[in-house]
């Protein structure tokens, strides 16, 4: 079969116990399985990446809150075009978002995934 080096130590394959080569074939499958889920992870983060580009530019066309109020910025872009008074309302009657922030990759120290029932209790 050949041999295999562990910690600077080669050893013949064909003479390893039984229980060796099953702990050794468990150790390669986790590797893969590790090596996989990096995969699945660079892809979430390109993905994610994406995302927040796009919420960037969507968040340009609304005006932060201030004072605990919201105030659509293609509105008031179009009532002072009108000349016509903007309707400024609570920020709790604005789907209660009270805040986003966008994370870089390098403060998201780790992963929480959701159910698909805990995604419909978050909307």
């Amino acid at each position: 079969m050949g041999n295999i080096t562990i910690d600077d130590k080669v050893y013949d394959m064909d003479t390893l116990p039984q229980e060796v080569k099953a702990q050794l074939a468990a150790l390669q499958q986790c590797d893969q399985k590790i090596n996989s889920w990096n995969m699945d992870i660079a892809m979430a983060q390109t993905a994610r990446g994406a995302y927040a580009t796009e919420l960037n530019l969507l968040l340009q066309q609304v005006q932060a809150v201030s004072a605990g109020k919201v105030e659509l910025a293609e509105e008031a872009e179009e009532a002072e075009e009108a000349e016509e008074e903007v309707e400024v309302v609570e920020a709790e009657e604005v789907d209660e978002v009270d805040e986003v922030k966008i994370l870089s990759v390098e403060e998201v120290d780790e992963v929480e995934v959701l159910e698909a029932e805990e995604v419909e209790v978050n909307r």
